[in-house]
């Protein structure tokens, strides 16, 4: 159950209200959400809908509570977002969207601006679109695709980010040293060695576990243990 907003499933919300909210989004998302509303009785999932702005004051997790979660305003979210490709979720947000952290395997729709600490992307099979200006402390699409229709704001954009973008960011490859500035060591593949003239020198190759990665977001803790976090 999401508070302050109407379900579908229970009559709060009428099939015109829901294709009328979709209507703002492309042909893709209207046939698909337009198929689900045939089926929806036989989704563990809803329809929501939020006819103003809509604040959570903890996490918001969409993944078998919502198939579809349209907000018509802003949505804050006081702690993590995370939406899922399995099974399938997509949120539409038709203002702003401020989270603590955002990770986003599912589809994910912001009309306006997104503001947030750190922007995860997780596996390949949906996309995000943000129509207005990404504001990020730190920002890794990992195999995700992202349209930003504004500017990226980020304080680190790590990897190579499928992104479409009239600007695109300055980027530290997975395997770039300067990844130690950002994450600790056991998140991340590091090889100490030596050179043929016995110099120490230090190899990087990437993540450790995505998975640890996710999980810390989860819970609100750093990604540097010489970090600390606002909760």
């Amino acid at each position: 159950m999401i508070a302050n907003a109407r379900s579908y499933k229970k009559n709060q919300v009428s099939r015109a209200e829901v294709l009328s909210a979709i209507s703002r989004c492309d042909k893709y998302h209207i046939k698909r959400v337009t198929a689900a509303l045939d089926e929806i009785e036989s989704y563990t999932s809803d329809i929501w809908l939020a006819d103003h702005d809509l604040h959570i004051p903890g996490d918001l997790e969409l993944d078998e509570c919502a198939y579809l979660l349209v907000v018509l305003g802003d949505l804050v979210v006081d702690g993590v977002y995370v939406d899922s490709h399995y099974p399938e979720s997509f949120l539409l947000v038709t203002g702003n969207m401020r989270a603590r952290d955002v990770v986003t395997g599912g589809w994910l729709e912001v009309h306006g601006d997104l503001s947030t600490d750190r922007l995860i992307g997780d596996y390949n099979d949906c996309a995000a679109y943000i129509g207005g200006d990404v504001h990020a402390q730190l920002f890794y699409g990992e195999h995700h695709h992202f349209t930003i229709g504004g500017a990226l704001n980020a304080d680190a954009v790590i990897g190579e980010p499928r992104l479409e973008i009239a600007t695109p960011p300055a980027a530290i490859d997975i395997d770039d040293l300067r990844m130690l500035d950002h994450f600790d060591r056991d998140l991340l593949r590091v090889f100490d060695d030596h050179d043929d003239n016995g110099n120490a020198i230090t190899h990087m190759d990437g993540f450790r576990d995505f998975r640890e990665l996710k999980r810390r977001v989860y819970a609100g803790l750093p990604f540097r243990a010489a970090e600390t976090r606002d909760n």
